[in-house]
């Protein structure tokens, strides 16, 4: 049988009161000696005493988990296979929850289903969202949560300002992507989007696309703007009449990883005929052939901050900001490993 508060207690020749104060730390009404606590801790040694959580829990009236929920209506991204995005984020969220001596919960209820019972039902300290779009299933389980919330990839307007988010500075990604494209030779240069997947961070991509061509002084037009649809019929044709750009940059990496896989179909060069860039930059882009050029979306800082600010609400400190905005880096490699000359818009 496991071994008790009540059996360190009578080991010690101490109340169970006093084993509960030196070796739970709670109780702050009550004193005991260094000689005692240390008395206290030997016989819980001796004995192999080991706290029960889920009971102390329940006595304090605190939970320590952390509940990642996924978006309503989107899928859940693999750890296994294609872009590393989740398993990158994931790493950040279990890191800040460690750090706290909080757990990590990832419930199949919560990833497709209704959330709005669990989220609720005093299971979570604290819940981290992530994959958010603004659809009104969304808004409707965010509006009727209750527990201390933190959302990856979003803004806390979008949200009314009831819950801190936290984001990458996506406009200033892609200027770092078309600064080095036209460094490059690049004029013509294709921004590619899957219309049937937005959220705010690709519609934030898209805005940065076209601040940022204009910086450089170039018009972009609608056929600038590929939307490519998951079931990539129009990235074929796109590529089958032959790239009407020198380059595309992709508003995610898995769109990115197909216009690199499609194009030796269709007799596509890359970066020869094109150039492509991604976004998010896992190790993922190394696996592609070529390497795939991707803006670094800083993913294990997003889950590391966003715990952070869940903690720091379910503790009742100050947060650090309501919205917390991230730089991106450029991390390059294959996919534009080559110069032109000679380009005009």
């Amino acid at each position: 049988m496991p071994v008790t508060l009540k059996d360190v207690a009578k080991k010690a020749k101490v109340s169970p009161v006093v084993v509960s104060k030196v070796l739970h730390g709670n109780l702050d009404g009550i004193r005991v000696s260094v000689a005692t606590a240390e008395r206290v801790r030997e016989a819980a040694t001796e004995l192999g005493y080991r706290v029960n959580i889920w009971a102390r829990n329940f006595r304090t009236q605190r939970a320590m988990m952390i509940g990642v929920l996924n978006g309503l209506g989107i899928e859940r991204p693999s750890f296994r296979t294609g872009p590393r995005y989740f398993a990158s984020l994931m790493d950040g969220i279990v890191e800040g929850a460690f750090q706290h001596n909080y757990s990590v919960a990832l419930c199949p209820e919560l990833l497709n289903g209704n959330p709005l019972d669990a989220i609720n039902d005093g299971r979570f300290a604290g819940l981290v969202w992530y994959s958010i779009s603004p659809s009104e299933s969304n808004l409707q389980a965010l509006a009727n949560c209750t527990v201390p919330s933190v959302i990856c990839h979003a803004r806390a307007a979008t949200f009314g300002e009831r819950h801190a988010t936290v984001i990458c500075d996506n406009r200033q990604g892609i200027g770092m992507a078309i600064d080095h494209l036209i460094e490059k030779g690049h004029r013509k240069i294709a921004f590619a989007i899957e219309s049937d997947r937005l959220n705010v961070e690709s519609e934030e991509r898209l805005a940065g696309y076209r601040n940022h061509m204009d910086r450089h002084g170039v018009t972009v037009l609608d056929s600038d703007i590929l939307d490519v649809l998951q079931d990539r019929k129009a990235l074929h044709t796109y590529l089958a009449e032959g790239p009407k750009h020198t380059a595309v940059i992709c508003h995610a990496d898995g769109l990115a990883a197909d216009f690199i896989n499609f194009s030796p179909t269709h007799g596509v060069r890359i970066p020869q005929d094109l150039a492509v860039v991604g976004f998010d930059s896992t190790e993922f882009c190394e696996e592609l052939r070529p390497t795939l050029t991707s803006v670094s979306q800083p993913l294990y800082d997003i889950g590391l901050r966003a715990v952070d600010l869940v903690i720091q609400m379910v503790e009742g400190a100050p947060k650090d900001s309501l919205e917390l905005v991230l730089p991106c880096g450029l991390d390059i490699r294959g996919s534009t490993d080559f110069i032109r000359s000679g380009v005009s818009a």
